[in-house]
């Protein structure tokens, strides 16, 4: 009769006086629940403004012209017409702050020989998940109450929903203004937004192409001093739209040989990648952005982006260290008439 197996945990001896192989100072992440964070790593990175100065962003806006121009006959009385044409808009700072501590003791126990992971970096590493995690939401999470003073106003709270078509993305719920002026008085302040209901060819697709047409605005005349740095579209969406979209495209090429999935990860509007959001797979209306960073940054306080504060000593703890890390910032988008929103519906997840 064979002798039962016998495992290597089960022979005490071996397990009192040999470790498990320690790797080599690497671990494995699964504290986040989303496959990707596109607000700090792409977005506050790539397009990001630094102001030296100033309790807020304020910028110019015209929002009409003269009417000056008039066709007249000949040796006809001159007539002026002085209007007054600009207004300003504003975005005051917002800021995120997360922190860490450790214990004196505790780090120099996690000293070598005897250190697996170092314990200091470990912390702090875990300090930037929580804010990349916070990030995501402020950037692609419902739009902002109007009574907060404290979160950021991501892209919910500038791009509107609508179940009419065209330039009819007016203001969040509760907002009388966003930036400072009223889509009522000023209705070329409306971004553009529409309802869909499938994602196919004739409807998602037809109404994507007219959103990106209608929101590509050219300057009616040379020498305006404009903010954008030169357009640079994005589109980004759930998987919601995501899927249907790439099966689409399978479905359309015959020519698929034996790789099933031949279009995943390829999916492209107008020859610019259309990007995943996990965080949008939360909102049942499937919506789909379309943005122009050319006029949508994300503008920062000199100096206090990931400004790192330490407190060697933190009151009331003698050998408890404290460490912050601050980000004063604000995501601006100086004409909401270059962006569009379209979506299955009008409303937001909580």
């Amino acid at each position: 009769m064979p002798n039962p197996a016998l495992l290597a945990t089960q022979v005490n001896d071996l397990v009192q006086t040999t470790l498990r192989d320690l790797g080599d100072s690497k671990y494995v992440e699964i504290a986040t629940n989303l496959q990707r964070h596109t607000a700090m790593s792409e977005i506050f990175n790539k397009n990001r403004v630094e102001l030296t100065a100033g309790y807020g962003v304020q910028w110019d806006v015209k929002v009409t012209q003269t009417g000056a121009a008039q066709n007249v006959g000949f040796g006809a009385t001159d007539t002026l017409n002085d209007v007054d044409t600009m207004v300003q808009a504003q975005a005051d700072w917002r800021n995120t702050t997360t922190s860490y501590s450790t214990i004196g003791q505790i780090v120099d126990m996690n000293r070598e020989p005897s250190r697996i992971v170092n314990y200091v970096a470990s912390k702090r590493i875990d300090s930037l998940i929580s804010l990349a995690e916070l990030m995501e939401n402020n950037f692609w999470g419902p739009p902002v109450a109007a009574s907060d003073n404290l979160t950021p106003w991501g892209v919910n709270t500038w791009l509107v929903k609508s179940a009419t078509e065209g330039f009819t993305g007016t203001m969040p719920t509760g907002y009388s203004t966003i930036g400072n002026l009223s889509t009522t008085t000023y209705p070329n302040w409306c971004n553009w937004a529409g309802p869909y209901t499938n994602v196919t060819a004739d409807d998602l697709a037809r109404r994507w192409r007219k959103a990106a047409t209608y929101t590509g605005w050219k300057p009616p005349v040379q020498g305006i001093p404009s903010f954008n740095t030169g357009d640079k579209y994005g589109f980004y969406t759930n998987y919601g739209v995501i899927g249907p979209a790439e099966e689409i495209l399978q479905s359309s090429n015959e020519n698929l040989g034996s790789d099933l999935a031949k279009y995943d990860g390829t999916l492209i509007f107008s020859r610019t990648p259309v990007v995943w959001v996990p965080k949008l797979d939360a909102d049942t209306t499937n919506p789909v952005f379309g943005i122009n960073w050319g006029l949508f940054k994300t503008f920062i306080l000199k100096g206090w982006w990931l400004k790192e504060t330490n407190i060697p000593i933190y009151p009331g703890q003698h050998t408890v260290s404290a460490h912050f890390m601050d980000c004063t910032y604000q995501p601006v988008m100086r004409s909401r008439r270059e962006h569009f929103v379209l979506a299955t519906g009008t409303t937001y997840p909580s």
